[in-house]
């Protein structure tokens, strides 16, 4: 729109000053409330002149639609909600006898149909949305906008949006992914970078028929039943090794090649090249290190120390070994794995081996410093300004899946978790704005 109203702006002003200070004798008195009041006023204002729009363009488009032989068959009013409030606008439906055709040009000329929002109500319905519950966003609207939109309406555009920002995500990661290959031999890239990649569990739940075909008492239908499961999350960033504020987050509910073919769009949005050292901090799940290592060639990898203890301490446990016993066992343990010297660890677990009642728990600790013996040097990762945990990536988890998806007595359906995080990761990105942009254009186009 035009943004060449200041004069205009100064009239109006003027105008609504004038008539307040006429009507209102007492305003010393309510000075802290004047806003509030002038804010209903100006909402009131926008109403009316959208109302008057609207009525506008129903005209205009219905007038290029009814040429000779089409007559106006009827004329509904459907509702359109904008952020000044709720509006009844006609929406005429014309009718070709001759050809049997019929047409609305307001659902199809101006994309308005019974029960819409416009772009910015679903902007403001999605930031609720994606922050906190359905029904706490729609209270949240009610209070910053004066008027109340269904929960399950709240629902329906932030899982509609969601979509979409999943097709964002999955468009601008695989975009940055062609541009790299593109023009791998002429962009600067960064020396190193840290990528950190870690899971959390979120409910979900999927509605089916009841073991016992039990009917519904009102209306004598199938009772179903929801079955409850636990999935995992993976969150993941890419960041400068030197900048701890500058990351590009994912997370994607979904096996490691598929979240890490995120996470590499992730480092390449960070300034990954060719030529970049990049080293990825996570736990020992299976096949973690091995996808990581088919989508950074140029990879090291670095056990996540804590970890590492927990599987530690949780031999000595399982040794019985308590107090001061423990407390020696487990610091000579580490101390040995600190210092790069992994290979002494592992033949010190295997002295425990004979007639051992750990005999599993010490096995699969030997196991596991074997298959992780060149990610442990801690002393030297530290030297080299390398973090040798992944308490970043686990921070993460509480503002970006779980401040949403975990909120009490949340139950996700699987097919709209990747949406809703999508929507979380546009957030934490500061992508938001140039999502939105994204979508009025693609609506235009």
């Amino acid at each position: 729109m035009n943004q060449n109203y200041n004069d205009l702006i100064e009239q109006i002003s003027n105008l609504l000053f004038e008539k307040i200070v006429e009507e209102e004798p007492n305003l010393a008195e309510k000075v802290n409330q004047v806003d509030t009041d002038l804010l209903s006023l100006l909402r009131a204002i926008g109403l009316r002149v959208m109302s008057m729009l609207l009525s506008l363009l129903v005209n205009q488009v219905t007038s290029q639609v009814k040429q000779p032989g089409w007559i106006i068959h009827r004329r509904p009013k459907i509702k359109y909600t904008v952020i000044f409030g709720q509006l009844k606008i006609e929406s005429p439906y014309l009718w070709n006898k001759k050809n049997q055709q019929g047409i609305r040009p307001v659902t199809e000329k101006l994309g308005i149909a019974h029960g819409d929002y416009s772009i910015g109500v679903k902007r403001i319905l999605t930031e609720f949305g994606a922050e906190e519950s359905f029904e706490g966003a729609a209270k949240r609207f009610q209070e910053h906008y004066g008027f109340w939109v269904e929960k399950n309406a709240v629902r329906r555009e932030v899982e509609a949006i969601a979509n979409l920002g999943q097709q964002y995500i999955e468009h601008r990661l695989d975009s940055l992914k062609q541009q790299a290959d593109d023009h791998k031999n002429q962009t600067q890239s960064l020396p190193r970078l840290i990528v950190e990649l870690d899971g959390c569990q979120i409910r979900t739940g999927v509605y089916g028929c009841a073991q016992k075909a039990e009917l519904t008492p009102k209306r004598q239908l199938i009772q179903k039943e929801r079955t409850i499961n636990w999935r995992e999350v993976r969150v993941g960033f890419a960041r400068p090794v030197d900048d701890r504020q500058k990351r590009t987050f994912i997370a994607r509910m979904d096996k490691y090649p598929a979240v890490v073919k995120q996470l590499v769009g992730a480092a390449i949005n960070q300034g990954m090249g060719k030529e970049t050292e990049v080293t990825a901090i996570a736990d020992g799940g299976n096949g973690l290190r091995e996808a990581l290592e088919v989508g950074f060639p140029n990879l090291k990898f670095i056990l996540d120390r804590i970890h590492l203890k927990q599987h530690i301490y949780q031999t000595a446990d399982a040794l019985s070994l308590t107090g001061i016993h423990c407390q020696i066992w487990t610091s000579h343990l580490l101390s040995l794995i600190d210092r790069g010297k992994a290979k002494k660890a592992i033949k010190f677990v295997n002295r425990y081996f004979h007639n051992s009642p750990a005999l599993n728990k010490l096995d699969n600790l030997s196991q596991y410093l074997q298959r992780f013996a060149d990610a442990c040097h801690y002393e030297l990762y530290k030297i080299q300004g390398l973090p040798i945990g992944s308490g970043e990536v686990e921070s993460a988890h509480r503002y970006i899946p779980q401040k949403r998806l975990k909120i009490p007595g949340a139950t996700w359906h699987p097919d709209s978790i990747n949406p809703m995080l999508a929507l979380r990761v546009i957030r934490a990105n500061e992508w938001w704005s140039d999502f939105w942009t994204h979508l009025i254009e693609k609506k235009l186009a």
